[in-house]
């Protein structure tokens, strides 16, 4: 009895220490790139060399992000320094078959890096099938949309 005791406890041990060995559908925790820029009036999109500035996107494990940017400033020259904000985000399932989740950034900062149509200190960015975050609050008011690929 003793010797098929010993085998199937720890048949049981190893079973139960078991884990999914699967990486999460979707991990948001790292660097997000701006890799394309889209014309919301023309529709016309430019890929990550057309687009004459870099923007990034970092999201931190405690809810926290940063976005950094330099884009051209009213003298026509890119910043030499980024420009950054400071805030937190919410990563909520969506109900939309065409986005994974939906993400709601709160800026705490440097509200001018405010990605919407001037209103609040909130951006709605998703989380699309093809795991690319996209940013289309400012095509409500003619803006460009922006996409940003995790590298």
């Amino acid at each position: 009895m003793k010797k098929l005791l010993i085998p199937f406890l720890f048949f049981v041990v190893l079973s139960s220490c078991h884990q999914d060995d699967k990486d999460p559908e979707v991990n948001i925790l790292g660097y997000w790139h701006l890799v394309e820029m889209t014309n919301s009036l023309t529709h016309n999109t430019s890929n990550e060399e057309a687009v004459d500035f870099s923007e990034k996107y970092i999201f931190n494990d405690d809810g926290t992000f940063i976005k950094l940017t330099n884009k051209i400033k009213e003298n026509g020259k890119l910043l030499t320094v980024p420009e950054q904000a400071l805030g937190v985000y919410e990563m909520i399932p969506s109900d939309n078959s065409v986005f994974l989740y939906e993400l709601i950034l709160t800026f705490d900062t440097n509200l001018a890096l405010v990605a919407n149509c001037g209103e609040g200190n909130q951006e709605f960015m998703y989380i699309n099938n093809s795991k690319k975050l996209t940013n289309f609050t400012w095509a409500a008011c003619d803006g460009p949309g922006f996409i940003y690929s995790k590298k």
